[in-house]
């Protein structure tokens, strides 16, 4: 007999308890969207997050485009105005206590206590041919289930829905759980995946099939709730593992996924969804016509991105993809092409960070986003952090060079596809063409931090988009410096023809024999105080053996660092240029500049440089070979600097050439 239980009238509203107090296995701060673990006798089911599209009614295109035109869900189901996000799974625990059955579900966001309804029901003797029906006024039904229970009321301060139902009968339990807009009744997200859903396979990881249209992995979903049957989505477990306690956590896999991590930092109002996105500092500036000015979508704790784990066993390198304007964190990574050379090819994670929304541009909280993706990837995979590369398309070429010229001692090499610069005034005819889109800092201003990060371009001479002689200036920028670097055109190509031909051969080939390089003879490194964003713990003043970098002029001026340091020896590169052409996949020229061969440094206790706009700044003994030796010095300066040795010695460098001995 079915039975039906309904919640609110006795619902107690309680406060999520303390984070230290839970056990460890409830402190998902990172998981694999779509998966369900048992924590100590509890069902813990973690969701993806900004699938909550609801059904696919058929309704235009653009319905679905939420959030970018590159972007679209599967489902089409609007929120009304206000609600977006409340009804957003992430997650759902299950746990017997007594004679009940206590439910915690934690959504997106809850902006009032009535607004969602969470739905469970339990098949209790696993014939799908007993009981079942509709899901009472949610307009959804399944097969098999015996009882269900709905709950309506939630706490606003921790977006969690909590209540308990009597203790269903039998040894073997299948759970569903939907989550719909109380206002509406429209189901907008469902729990639970089937083995074989498209995006991640328990069994082969297979990656997503060609037909998948849901940027945020609801393809499924949204076929089921506008057929109206979710018998598919279920969880099947032993009721005695539940009493016994039992500890079971999901077995990471290979294959496409979305992953989700609990950031330490919101944009306000600090939980759910912005669809208009919520304006950051970048493109202040930007002429409003030209679009691509920086917001933030994702707002709350609860951050999504994509990821591709390779089907070979031991450790992996880690490739990020950083996604283009408008588009998202399954873009580029779904693709078979790039998942065989990038990702099985090279033995390397696939990575692409949501970074707070379509329009992120890599800094303030966006950039925020890139390092604590990073962080969680590498923790949680084992990566080889000897070969980590940084790379991305159109705006994530920019955030590319970004990124590594920002953090070049954690990238191996760095890999930009039809990278915006920085500024449309770069190489620009005339100079009519000055716009910086969403960009904080013109990549061009600091491309000579990547001095030991090896870098392969691929512009196209007939982008609409990123124009092709902002593609020319960098090409330029790059062999004014000392860099080793491959710069591909394009002719004939437009913005998009690289993604769409899904080869990436060329770029992989340059990058498959790099590594680390780990405390280098010498580093230059470029930066500025509003290249910061200290409200997120991010300040950019160190780089390899040098830190503590003080800039001597105003917030948005330049300082930059030029140092050699001798005391380990070491070699440095003579540089020879090449050029060539090429067809694959569409025609090509070529600029190189590369390693002809290397010459000694003899180790000496000696530091070598230029220091320009810098009031300070510290070199690391340990790493340089200088702790407890005399160290010789001959430095330029513009202006006077204090010199800092990681052991606590001091030198006082006045403007211009500064000689002298650091004694022991």
């Amino acid at each position: 007999m079915k039975r039906i239980v309904l919640i609110a009238s006795v619902l107690v509203l309680v406060s999520a308890p303390a984070a230290d107090a839970a056990p460890k296995c409830m402190k998902p701060y990172s998981w694999v969207a779509g998966t369900t673990s048992l924590c100590h006798g509890a069902v813990v089911y973690g969701d993806f997050v900004g699938d909550d599209y609801g059904a696919d009614t058929g309704e235009s295109w653009p319905e679905s485009q939420r959030i970018g035109s590159l972007s679209p869900g599967a489902g089409d189901t609007d929120y009304p105005e206000g609600q977006e996000a409340t009804a957003d799974l992430i997650r759902l625990t299950l746990r017997i206590r007594g004679e009940r059955l206590r439910i915690r579900g934690l959504v997106h966001a809850l902006y009032e206590p009535d607004s969602t309804v969470l739905a469970v029901a339990i098949d209790t003797d696993g014939d799908k041919d007993t009981g079942g029906g509709e899901w009472g006024e949610l307009g959804v039904t399944s097969a098999g289930w015996d009882e269900i229970a709905y709950f309506d009321r939630g706490n606003t301060k921790t977006n969690v829905i909590r209540g308990s139902m009597p203790l269903p009968e039998g040894r073997r339990w299948r759970i569903q759980a939907a989550v719909a807009n109380a206002e509406s009744g429209n189901v907008m997200n469902v729990a639970f995946r089937p083995k074989d859903y498209p995006g991640w396979s328990q069994d082969s990881g297979s990656a997503a099939s060609d037909s998948s249209t849901g940027s945020f992995f609801d393809d499924q979903q949204a076929e089921a709730l506008a057929a109206g049957d979710i018998s598919q989505f279920g969880y099947s477990v032993r009721v005695r593992k539940l009493r016994r306690g039992r500890t079971r956590v999901a077995k990471l896999k290979p294959g496409l996924h979305e992953r989700v991590y609990t950031s330490d930092y919101t944009v306000e109002p600090g939980e759910g969804m912005s669809y208009e996105g919520v304006p950051g500092r970048g493109g202040e500036n930007n002429d409003p016509q030209l679009g691509f000015e920086q917001k933030f979508n994702f707002l709350g704790r609860y951050q999504p991105y994509g990821i591709y784990v390779p089907k070979q066993d031991g450790t992996h390198g880690m490739q990020m993809v950083f996604h283009g304007s408008s588009s998202n964190l399954s873009a580029l990574i779904s693709q078979p092409g790039m998942q065989e050379v990038l990702g099985e090819g090279m033995n390397r994670i696939l990575v692409t960070p949501e970074a707070r929304g379509t329009e992120g541009w890599g800094s303030d909280i966006s950039e925020r986003d890139v390092l604590d993706v990073m962080s969680d990837v590498q923790r949680t995979y084992g990566v080889d952090r000897g070969h980590v590369f940084a790379g991305g398309y159109s705006q994530g070429g920019y955030v590319t060079y970004r990124m590594a010229s920002l953090h070049p001692d954690r990238f191996a090499g760095a890999i930009d596809w039809v990278g915006f610069t920085g500024d449309g005034s770069n190489g620009s005819p005339g100079g009519g063409f000055s716009y910086t889109a969403g960009a904080i800092g013109n990549g061009i201003d600091f491309i000579k931090n990547l001095l030991n990060v090896p870098t392969v371009m691929l512009y196209a001479g007939a982008d609409e988009l990123v124009h092709v002689w902002t593609g020319e200036a960098m090409d330029d920028a790059f062999a004014a410096t000392d860099n080793l670097y491959r710069f591909y055109m394009h002719p004939a190509a437009e913005h998009l023809t690289l993604a769409a031909t899904d080869d990436w051969r060329k770029e992989a080939e340059y990058t498959k024999d790099l590594e680390l390089v780990r405390d280098p003879p010498r580093v230059v490194f470029t930066t500025a105080p509003f290249l910061d964003a200290p409200q997120y713990g991010i300040r950019h003043d160190r780089a390899y053996w040098v830190s503590r970098i003080r800039t001597s002029g105003e917030a948005t001026d330049y300082g930059t660092v030029d140092l050699t340091s001798a005391g380990c020896g070491g070699e440095l590169p003579v540089l020879e240029s090449v050029s060539g052409t090429g067809s694959d996949p569409v025609p090509w020229t070529l600029d190189e500049q590369r390693a002809a061969s290397m010459k000694p440094l003899v180790a000496a206790p000696k530091l070598t440089g230029t220091l320009t706009g810098i009031t300070s700044l510290r070199v690391g003994t340990r790493q340089t070979c200088l702790r407890g030796k005399a160290v010789q010095y001959d430095i330029e300066t513009d202006g006077p600097v204090t010199l800092q040795l990681s052991d606590g010695r001091t030198a006082e460098l006045a403007k211009g050439r500064s000689r002298g001995r650091i004694a022991r």
